[in-house]
């Protein structure tokens, strides 16, 4: 993360100094893309929720970072600038989310391994560190201010913690949902063409998935009399609005329909895409996982008898969890499962004057509790 400012600052002098002619047409452009940017209106959207993660600031932030050379060629990197500043912001605010130093503690060892895993999982410490060094840390540095309106959250101070921590938690959900879009472009274009390449891509993408539940675990600790008093200031939209969450969702679920091969044929005989299709499946559980993540959370922070700060009753969330279950895959699934239907590996025992049939590995475990029935 952005750390010792000072520290920084003296080194940049020095790279500065140093580099000046190496970097001096980019750092120029930077320069009137920051001084054009603060004189500018970023256009909003109808859309309430992406305002107010600021998904507007985020993509200008996007295109502009991308116009230099290093983030063009990693847009990695600049996904990690933006988790940086909201990291920074959140991190900053945890000893004020709670006085209980057991919770505390879970804060910021839980948020700090999903940040870790992030980084991982962008391959961002060669390049921060290694790879691109000080260049990376002086165009962070020249765009502090710009960066800075990402966490301007424009509210109470005796609310910015639980906004600090709430909002920025949507926000580096939105900004995972880019990579994940962009990546599954490019796995919807290469299906059936480089499946070894596709299953890569989906693996990393469940990694994410994985991550991104777990910033939802993070808000289901959440003060109870603190979070029923602010949801009152995010009345009126909610996470479900995300653009980018609707349409990635439907495509992963979509996904299984697109493969060439018959889905129960390659699982009944093995074939090598039995493999693809285990990578698919897993892939829309970690995506349906995620909503089902939401429910819970959704009924352990407001009630289960509650609405959602969009008036839509928390029971209702588990309509979309169930229809994001109905795959091709796992009704395949269902198909290949009466095929293999085995009642000779079976046993008819009773227990309890009750007659039961039980499979041969739990008859093996408690067959004393069947002897003499």
């Amino acid at each position: 993360m952005i750390h010792n400012t000072l520290y920084l600052h003296s080194n940049l002098q020095i790279f500065k100094f140093k580099h000046l002619n190496i970097y001096e047409k980019s750092a120029l452009n930077l320069k009137k893309m920051i001084s054009v940017y603060k004189v500018m209106n970023i256009d909003k959207t109808e859309n309430l929720y992406e305002n107010w993660i600021k998904k507007p600031e985020i993509l200008f932030i996007w295109n502009q970072l991308g116009k230099i050379e290093i983030f063009h060629k990693n847009k990695n990197l600049i996904i990690m600038v933006m988790l940086d500043t909201f990291s920074d912001m959140m991190n900053k605010n945890f000893n004020l989310l709670t006085s209980d130093p057991h919770q505390l503690q879970y804060y910021q060892r839980m948020f700090g391994k999903i940040y870790n895993n992030l980084s991982d999982i962008y391959d961002i410490k060669y390049h921060k560190f290694f790879h691109y060094g000080m260049s990376y840390y002086y165009y962070v540095y020249m765009m502090k201010d710009s960066l800075q309106l990402l966490v301007n959250y424009e509210i109470e101070s005796n609310y910015l913690p639980i906004e600090s921590f709430f909002r920025g938690i949507h926000q580096i959900i939105e900004i995972n949902l880019l990579y994940l879009m962009k990546k599954q472009d490019k796995i919807e274009m290469l299906l059936n063409i480089d499946n070894e390449y596709v299953k890569k891509l989906i693996y990393r993408n469940i990694r994410i998935w994985n991550e991104l539940i777990n910033l939802l675990n993070l808000l289901s600790s959440l003060d109870e009399l603190k979070y029923q008093k602010y949801r009152n200031m995010i009345y009126g939209t909610s996470g479900g609005e995300s653009i980018n969450l609707r349409k990635i969702q439907k495509r992963i679920h979509a996904l299984d329909k697109n493969v060439t091969f018959d889905i129960q044929e390659t699982l009944m005989k093995g074939e090598k895409n039995k493999y693809l299709i285990s990578a698919i499946k897993l892939y829309q559980y970690y995506s349906t996982q995620f909503w089902l993540t939401h429910f819970n959370l959704a009924a352990s922070t407001n009630g289960i008898k509650n609405k959602g700060t969009k008036e839509t009753p928390i029971l209702k969330l588990m309509d979309k969890c169930i229809h994001m279950t109905d795959t091709h895959i796992n009704n395949q699934l269902y198909e290949i499962s009466k095929i293999v239907n085995d009642d000779t590996v079976k046993r008819k025992v009773f227990l309890n004057n009750k007659e039961r049939l039980i499979g041969i590995s739990i008859y093996n475990a408690s067959h004393s509790l069947f002897q003499g029935k």
